[in-house]
């Protein structure tokens, strides 16, 4: 009897614990994500084998870490084709102040969730603290922003490996995330802002690109898309259009300081804001944090941090010329980039075979790669016979695939959603299996 009232005032808190998330400030987004959360398989990778050797002390899966990770960096030292300054006449953005009311802004709108930096700052205390310490900050943002110059703690980033698809005993199938200073990304979003709102007051960045931009996002890059597809396929009966998805190798590690700079120069940027975003590239460091364990720090000579809040706006400078090299269609989603043209004859072939050639060129002038071997190519078509031509990325032939995956959808070569749907479908019913399988013991109401 005992025994059997124990497990049914077990039960009965379990049913309470469970009603109480779903029904909490979080609502039934809370009770998901504790389920997601349970069913994340667990990384256990207890050893690496590197160059014949086996690694299992954390400290020493550590090293090897930063080891693999500094291979994705590029040379300091090379020699770029001139590029030139913004003409005299344009718009310059050349200070970037900051002050105490726009410090406490800033914190008061952090996530109070946010990954602790290097320095072991949280979040919720800068939040909570925001109008004591903005005045302080914002001090010390100020002579950073006036001398050109940033704190060492500001350019030391602590990388976390996460695995990526294959064997996860190797290195090389784990990809670096990097944790800065919350203190240093209250500046960069600063400087962030300023930046965007110079660059979309004067059109600088190219239409194509739908990455981390205001009124931009993966949906409008979709609907551009898939718009362009389904409207060649509806105008015309038998229609083909041949899309390549490019596939760049280690595109935000692999950006050459000095070039991004001319570009940020050509693009109007100068003064003493190039001259503070100059010091915020140069001088960076990083170390590993693996299982407790943390390597020793390296030098980042190339690239822009995955992690910090300039990234992805220092990167869409970076690339913000491809489109004017390419004639056909291009478009962009930060590292993400689809260039695609309607088949009518050989000339089209032609033209986007060119634009894959200049595409080429750019990239070795800019100091990038392309991984040829993720560079597919897809004829979208409800034609019964496909139209299949051979194109090339470097010498490298392109494989035809009949779905691709972009921006997280399941794209099928008919434009159809049976592929996709089926996935979500098998997605949503392994999630709800595994909640039931976690709330067996629960009673109904719940």
């Amino acid at each position: 009897m005992a025994r059997k009232a124990t497990q049914g005032t077990i039960r009965a808190a379990k049913d309470r614990w469970f009603w109480s998330l779903g029904r909490g400030p979080g609502g039934a987004a809370t009770f998901w994500k504790y389920i997601h959360l349970k069913s994340k398989v667990p990384i256990n990778t207890a050893s690496f084998t590197a160059g014949g050797q086996i690694f299992s002390e954390p400290q020493s899966i550590a090293s090897q870490f930063l080891a693999a990770f500094k291979k994705n960096f590029s040379s300091a030292a090379i020699d770029f084709p001139f590029f030139r300054r913004a003409p005299t006449q344009m718009p310059k953005l050349t200070e970037l102040a900051i002050t105490a009311g726009e410090v406490e802004v800033l914190l008061k709108t952090m996530d109070a969730k946010s990954a602790t930096g290097p320095d072991n700052i949280p979040a919720i205390f800068m939040k909570n603290c925001s109008t004591t310490i903005s005045q302080s900050l914002a001090h010390i943002f100020q002579l950073s922003l006036r001398a050109s110059d940033l704190p060492i703690n500001f350019k030391c980033a602590a990388v976390t490996p996460i695995p990526k698809d294959g064997d996860r005993t190797k290195f090389m199938n784990w990809r670096p995330i990097s944790v800065t200073s919350l203190v240093g990304k209250v500046l960069e979003k600063h400087v962030r802002n300023k930046m965007a709102m110079f660059f979309e007051a004067n059109n600088t960045l190219p239409d194509s690109q739908h990455g981390f931009r205001n009124a931009r996002s993966c949906t409008t890059m979709l609907m551009r898309t898939l718009d362009d597809w389904s409207a060649a396929l509806d105008n015309q009966n038998g229609a083909h259009v041949n899309v390549v998805f490019l596939d760049w190798a280690k595109a935000f590690d692999q950006v050459p300081h000095q070039r991004l700079l001319t570009k940020l120069q050509h693009f109007g940027v100068d003064g003493a804001a190039l001259k503070w975003l100059k010091n915020f590239l140069v001088g960076r460091s990083q170390f590993v944090r693996f299982n407790g364990a943390c390597s020793e720090s390296c030098e980042v000579p190339s690239g822009v941090i995955q992690g910090s809040v300039l990234g992805p706006l220092l990167f869409n400078v970076f690339v913000a010329d491809l489109p004017s090299v390419v004639q056909t269609n291009l478009v962009q989603y930060a590292d993400d980039c689809t260039v695609y043209n309607q088949i009518r004859s050989e000339d089209d072939v032609d033209a986007l075979q060119e634009d894959l050639a200049r595409i080429d060129v750019w990239c070795t002038n800019n100091g990038m790669k392309l991984n040829a071997k993720k560079c597919v190519v897809m004829d979208v078509t409800r034609a019964r016979q496909p139209c299949m031509p051979h194109y090339t990325v470097g010498g490298a032939a392109l494989e035809y695939v009949a779905t691709q995956r972009l921006l997280g959808v399941h794209i099928s070569s008919n434009l159809r959603w049976n592929h996709h749907v089926d996935i979500q479908r098998k997605n949503a019913a392994r999630t709800l299996g595994f909640a039931a399988r976690n709330l067996h013991s629960c009673s109904n109401s719940v």
